[in-house]
């Protein structure tokens, strides 16, 4: 006889830390997993209430939520290397003509695999992603356990996909519904073709997702086209409204990052791709104070050149502390808020993921107790951001699933994966 009762876990003797509303961190706390989902999250002594089917014994070892990487381009792993040392515009200039050469849908599927396995191993279970053949990634992403935000993506010319806007359009409609539409930039579309993503995107509840303001050039490219800058012209457009997440949003004046505030709209910081492109910094202690959701993005691997969260969150606290010669400008537990459930709150998931809480999604991350980076620990949530590395996860969760196991992936095929990307690499490098 088939039993239908949940499949308990219970990981205990672990330092939860929850990234809850009061920011609790747990000592030698006790999480209960029934399937997917976090039934009970326990301090020191006190003993589960349901019968447990399987026992982990973290030794001590911070547990932390699962990672959310709000803003990425996941195949592009199979790039990582091929566009360096070049500023944003000279990097789109080497990279979209051979994206155009070589994509294709299975090119996406190799990609994308490899960069599952590179953020589970990074800690990350949950990434916003804009890329070509979505659909390809998504189902890559079932098949993995990895909780992809992914979508039809809009550009005005024909694209790597090469797809006519005509047909980009239909295809949408005809596969909706979609949770979000995606629009390359304001400076690689027409106005009316961004306001016809906006309306498409109002028209079937689904959120939406653009670069902007990435950089000086870039603002001051759109504004001599088009009279507004890529802020203005979204929200002339009205596509600044909750449910919109602009990606980088390092050019910015008061008003802007007011209207932000105001309309509901999300901001992706990607710190290491806008140094390593020489683009600036966004304006992130402004954006808080003006009340601005903002998450952290690694960007694309082939512009960040990984796809580690852990890299992203230090870089992110310490970039502003230097430019602002402020000690204080953000602190350790906001930089980890941005990682967790702010990333969470900019993608509409903050009610079932982002934080160890009862009734949420059981994406946890559990790093090693023995790491030498991570001895000794005064303060975990300080730990996590300052030193620890992608190098000291050993086991995540996802949905309740265990996709990394003592270092390893146990639902990607690594070793295929890994020959598949090498073999596409052979023909990007011609």
């Amino acid at each position: 006889m088939t039993s239908n009762a949940p499949v308990t876990t219970a990981i205990t003797n672990a330092t939860i830390v929850t990234s809850d509303a009061a920011d609790r961190v747990i000592p030698r706390g006790t999480i209960v997993l029934a399937d997917d989902t976090i039934i009970e999250v326990l301090p020191a002594g006190v003993a589960p209430g349901s019968p447990i089917d399987t026992t982990v014994n973290a030794r001590g070892a911070i547990l932390l939520p699962g990672l959310v990487n709000a803003h990425t381009h996941l195949a592009m792993t199979l790039f990582r290397g091929y566009a360096d040392d070049l500023d944003l515009q000279a990097f789109l200039d080497r990279l979209i003509p051979k994206e155009t050469e070589v994509l294709s849908e299975a090119h996406v599927r190799t990609g994308a695999r490899l960069a599952f396995a590179e953020s589970f191993r990074s800690g990350c279970t949950t990434t916003l992603d804009m890329y070509w053949w979505p659909q390809a990634s998504l189902d890559e992403a079932k098949n993995a356990g990895f909780g992809l935000e992914s979508g039809p993506i809009f550009i005005g010319f024909d694209g790597p996909d090469r797809t006519p806007w005509d047909v980009r359009l239909e295809r949408a409609r005809a596969t909706a519904p979609h949770r979000w539409l995606f629009a390359h930039g304001t400076y690689t579309m027409e106005p009316s073709q961004l306001a016809e993503v906006g309306t498409l995107a109002a028209e079937l509840g689904a959120r939406f997702h653009i670069h902007a303001a990435e950089t000086a050039r870039e603002v001051d490219d759109v504004r001599s086209r088009f009279g507004r800058s890529p802020v203005e012209l979204l929200d002339y457009h009205g596509i600044l409204r909750p449910g919109t997440v602009l990606a980088h949003a390092v050019v910015l004046d008061e008003d802007e990052i007011s209207r932000i505030a105001e309309s509901g709209t999300a901001v992706a910081h990607c710190p290491a791709s806008n140094m390593k492109l020489a683009s600036g910094f966004c304006r992130v202690p402004e954006l808080h104070a003006a009340g601005a959701v903002v998450g952290i993005g690694t960007d694309g691997p082939s512009s960040s050149n990984d796809l580690d969260m852990f890299a992203a969150m230090r870089t992110a606290a310490l970039i502003h502390k230097g430019n602002r010669l402020d000690p204080l400008v953000l602190s350790a537990t906001t930089v980890l808020r941005m990682a967790t459930i702010d990333g969470a709150r900019a993608l509409g998931l903050d009610d079932r993921i982002g934080s160890i809480e009862v009734g949420k999604r059981a994406d946890l991350v559990l790093l090693d107790p023995d790491s030498p980076s991570l001895n000794p620990v005064y303060d975990p949530i300080s730990a996590i951001v300052y030193a620890a590395s992608r190098a000291d996860v050993t086991d995540v969760w996802a949905s309740g699933r265990k996709v990394v196991a003592n270092r390893a992936c146990t639902t990607i095929d690594l070793e295929r994966t890994l020959a598949e990307a090498r073999l596409e690499a052979e023909l990007i490098g011609r």
